[in-house]
């Protein structure tokens, strides 16, 4: 494969006030080329950063990438849900753009989403890009260091998607693989977004909430504290199911819609809206959005959402996915302003261009329900191969892990319950269909731990912070499987731009951090019995608490 370098150098510097160790940082370019439909430059760009003077680990580590790629790699990210970045850790480390960047954007074609025009550009951002780099960036890692390595895998959200794809594709890549939030049915996961925007564009209309553009105004349909009475009626409902009042449902998968709406009703308005209220339009559009997708036909088109307490997070939560900030005149909903970039730019083919000043109407007049439930039936290609179809090379949900398996790789998958773009129930769907493909050997090599009151990669007021990388590398290592991996959250207030009263021992006045275990599905973290902000004082459990 052709390969651009600049010019190797030695690189310190700091990260988050951390210095960082003394490495070799080596960027390239693969594949230029310039494309013969929209004339535009690509490459497949990457950034391996390798540690000197005694301070490799033995390890590489390759990080996944978000949204739709397309930043400029730098190979410094932290790893999603930790404090720390692996070339702090004596990682090598490598990551990519997906072989498209911002000169590839295009305002009057989707933005971003442009490089959609370009086959190769598609079948890089779907696959390439990530095996290429791969290949590049062992090679050059074992021409460096002359000795043997653990390779990893460590991506979320988009990543996480990349993460799956490696050890479905790909097996013999890495010995160990994170995938955390994983949107392997993206393309699906987008008719999920105009779906519930347009129920939130209902309500808008209804209320005669419109911005300045006569749009409908869905960041004005729930302020803070609508959503903060939804969070209390969850937590009435389904709280205790853990053995702890405190804010956090840990026991998820027994917080049913039967529950929470009882307790909504509740806090129904049985007039004029006020503050102690929801209005019925809002109980329904929240159904709405923690609902499955189903087509005109009734076909599932994607799995709901959970009900989690975690709706009140600002930072990559509920408000900023759905709705968008409160105090502006638009709308800024990362899924409004999504959404129809990749439905129209990426997932049809061939790519069918728009001005992005067009995109919050296409998003919120798009016709989800005529789509198949079938995937490859929805997003076919235009050239008949599988790989240029984002129906296929975009759903990365095989259970065949046999490859990885047998070449003794590890799979680590993660999610936050209170994920409001990907949802856990389509990770937790994956891993029961490998549990019934792979029986009680499941565990041997797959495991999967959901933090409850945590949004899309973080955030939220559920326990955000965890090692995961580590718990993987003694997996792979030492053959330790993790049971339980501590995290690690804050209170209300102590975090900017997460205020909620309904964090871990709010109502028993704990103050600063607390942990919590993460159990490996499908156990869930038990009250058992001491101090309430101590991981130590809880257990893993399949047993169902009766509320």
């Amino acid at each position: 494969m052709p390969v651009d370098f600049e010019a190797p150098r030695i690189e310190t510097g700091e990260w988050e006030g951390q210095a960082l160790p003394r490495h070799c940082r080596i960027a390239g370019r693969i594949n230029p080329r310039t494309s013969p439909v929209d004339g535009r430059d690509y490459a497949i760009a990457f950034v391996l950063r390798l540690p000197v003077g005694g301070a490799w680990n033995g390890r590489f580590v390759q990080l996944g990438g978000g949204g739709s790629n397309g930043a400029t790699p730098t190979a410094l990210d932290h790893v999603f849900a930790s404090d720390t970045t692996p070339l702090l850790r004596g990682f090598a480390v490598i990551d990519t753009d997906g072989g498209h960047n911002a000169a590839n954007a295009d305002p009057e074609a989707g933005g971003s989403a442009a490089f959609g025009r370009d086959p190769q550009a598609r079948r890089d951002h779907f696959f390439n890009a990530y095996d290429m780099v791969a290949r590049v960036g062992k090679s050059l890692s074992a021409q460096f260091y002359g000795a043997p390595m653990h390779s990893y895998f460590v991506g979320c959200s988009e990543g996480g998607r990349e993460a799956l794809l490696m050890a479905q594709r790909f097996p013999d890549h890495f010995d160990g693989v994170l995938a955390g939030a994983p949107q392997f049915l993206q393309p699906m996961q987008s008719l999920s977004s105009v779906h519930g925007l347009q129920a939130l564009a209902k309500e808008a209309r209804a209320r005669g909430l419109l911005d300045p553009d006569g749009q409908p105004a869905i960041h004005k349909v729930f302020s803070d504290g609508d959503l903060l009475l939804a969070a209390n009626a969850i937590a009435r409902a389904c709280d205790g199911a853990d053995g702890l009042v405190d804010g956090l449902v840990s026991n998820y998968r027994q917080c049913s819609e039967h529950r929470v709406v009882a307790q909504l009703r509740t806090v129904t308005c049985p007039g004029e809206k006020e503050a102690s209220c929801l209005l019925p339009g809002q109980v329904t559009a929240l159904r709405t959005l923690h609902a499955p997708v189903r087509n005109a036909s009734g076909d599932q088109l994607y799995p709901g959402y959970p009900w989690d307490t975690g709706i009140t997070a600002r930072r990559a939560g509920f408000r900023a996915w759905w709705l968008g900030d409160y105090a502006k005149l638009k709308s800024d909903s990362i899924r409004l302003h999504f959404s129809s970039n990749m439905l129209r730019m990426v997932w049809h083919d061939p790519a069918r261009p728009f001005a992005l000043k067009q995109g919050a109407a296409i998003a919120l007049g798009y016709p989800y329900a005529r789509s198949p439930a079938d995937p490859v039936r929805a997003w076919p290609a235009q050239s008949g191969n599988p790989d240029d179809a984002a129906g296929i090379a975009m759903i990365n949900d095989t259970p065949d892990l046999d490859a990885f398996r047998a070449h003794a790789g590890k799979l680590l998958l993660w999610a936050g319950a209170a994920d409001a773009t990907h949802s856990l129930y389509q990770t937790q769907g994956y891993v029961d269909r490998l549990g019934k493909r792979y029986g009680t050997q499941r565990g041997n090599f797959a495991r999967f731990f959901v933090a409850p009151g945590v949004g899309h990669c973080g955030g939220g007021p559920g326990p955000e912070k965890a090692d995961l990388l580590g718990a993987l590398v003694k997996w792979v290592e030492e053959d330790k499987a993790p049971e339980a991996i501590v995290a690690r959250g804050h209170v209300p207030g102590e975090e900017a731009n997460e205020a909620s009263p309904l964090a871990p021992g709010a109502r028993n006045g704990l103050g600063g951090t607390y942990t919590r275990p993460l159990c490996a599905y499908p156990a869930h973290a038990h009250y058992r019995g001491g101090p309430i902000d101590q991981a130590a004082s809880f257990s893993c459990t399949q047993a169902e608490t009766t509320l």
